[in-house]
């Protein structure tokens, strides 16, 4: 039993050991009876929209993306975004490092300091047996840099130096220096480090606290205009490469306040900018519907995860209950946001129907009396963050708007 056969393993897929690359000539369709539910699926025109609409917006802006490859970690769909255009993918850890490795990824980015010595090793070990895999990590500390000199990464000549940039932080936020001073003495401890090179600075933006949208967009603005400031600094005291430094920022929320900053209102030495968003692939019905830059456009990103599931239950008048919980969609971000209803083979979208709790099999709904909903139902779950659907699927199929399975994604998490 291989990654490379769907069988009783793949939960939700029809019983059976049929090779991965033949799932599209089943002729299963998702919702005919032909899979167990609760299912997910990924809708693919809803896929090549939003592909497009990010290989578009970096092609106008002159940007680079590196989408973070921790929303799916599926090697198929960052193969598709690799094909769309992406400069390479970012991954919040060695372990995330080491699916896209082994996917044959050449250039990634570590979203985190790497300080763990089983972790040094094996992309030390990487480096030697491929020379063209690129691989950069961030430094917030003079300590940071030394566990890596001390590691000796790159220092006895056979190997180039690594690759590092430095992460600027915020007051209360994550990882990352505070100040434009500790910026420069990192800056001055990686030159003064053997087999390190600098270059570039590197910032997350989308966790900026903010008591509603527009007050998160103008603290994020405050931030990477004090992160511009840094860059000044570090390219004017010739810490950073003269000529194309790398600056990384951009979640998928306030990846145009990224550009605004760093393309429209940047003046000197030409650089590269890097964006990480992740989520952008698949859009949702809730956080990015509300927050991405995309939203209203034209055209459009489209949802492309959703989770079907059953109506179980009406055990009280203007409540039911579903068959999927916190174990089959995302809960983190918003509740489940029921956006359709099937019945005798018959789709129709539906509103009023909302999700009230969850458990971690059951979704208690409340039912508004104008909307019909019988056990047997069908019940189509929009989803809100998707990184937290895709981390409970080992693989899910790909339809087309009929629901028909033209092809499943593994994940690796």
């Amino acid at each position: 039993m291989t990654d490379a056969a769907v069988t009783w393993r793949d939960r939700a897929f029809p019983d059976g050991d049929v090779p991965l690359a033949e799932v599209g000539a089943q002729g299963w369709n998702l919702l005919n009876g032909d899979f167990h539910l609760p299912v997910v699926a990924l809708r693919d025109d809803a896929i090549e929209r939003n592909l497009g609409l990010m290989r578009d917006y970096c092609a106008r802006h002159d940007v680079l993306v590196a989408p973070h490859a921790k929303t799916t970690m599926s090697p198929a769909l960052v193969e598709r975004q690799l094909a769309a255009g992406a400069w390479g993918v970012t991954v919040a850890n060695v372990q995330q490092a080491r699916v896209f490795v082994m996917a044959g990824v050449r250039r990634i980015l570590i979203a985190n300091p790497v300080v763990g010595p089983a972790d040094l090793a094996y992309l030390e070990a990487c480096r030697r047996a491929d020379s063209d895999l690129q691989v950069l990590m961030l430094v917030d500390s003079v300590e940071t840099v030394s566990v890596l000199a001390d590691r000796a990464i790159g220092a006895d000549g056979d190997l180039r130096p690594q690759p590092v940039m430095i992460e600027l932080g915020y007051l209360g936020g994550r990882g990352g220096v505070r100040s434009t001073e500790e910026a420069i003495r990192v800056a001055q401890a990686v030159h003064d480090a053997y087999g390190l090179e600098l270059v570039g600075l590197e910032g997350y933006e989308g966790l900026v606290p903010g008591a509603d949208l527009d007050e998160r967009r103008r603290h994020v603005a405050e931030f990477l205009g004090w992160s511009a400031t840094v860059l000044h600094d570090l390219l004017g005291r010739g810490m950073l490469p003269a000529h194309d430094a790398l600056v990384s920022f951009g979640g998928s929320s306030y990846f145009d306040l990224v550009v605004t900053q760093f393309r429209e209102a940047w003046s000197g030495d030409r650089i590269e900018v890097v964006l990480r968003s992740g989520c952008y692939l698949t859009h949702d019905h809730g956080l990015y519907a509300r927050t991405s830059p995309f939203t209203g456009h034209d055209p459009a990103p489209l949802p492309a995860l959703e989770v079907w599931a059953e109506v179980l239950s009406r055990p009280e008048p203007g409540r039911a209950v579903l068959g999927a919980g916190r174990r089959d969609v995302s809960t983190d971000a918003d509740l489940p946001l029921p956006v359709a209803v099937r019945r005798d083979g018959r789709t129709r979208p539906v509103s009023g129907l909302q999700v009230t709790a969850v458990n971690d099999q059951h979704a208690m709904v409340s039912v508004p009396e104008h909307v019909s909903l019988e056990v047997g139902d069908l019940v189509c779950l929009g989803v809100s963050h998707p990184c937290t659907t895709f981390d409970k699927w080992r693989l899910i199929p790909v339809v087309t708007n009929t629901y028909e399975v033209t092809d499943a994604v593994r994940t690796y998490f």
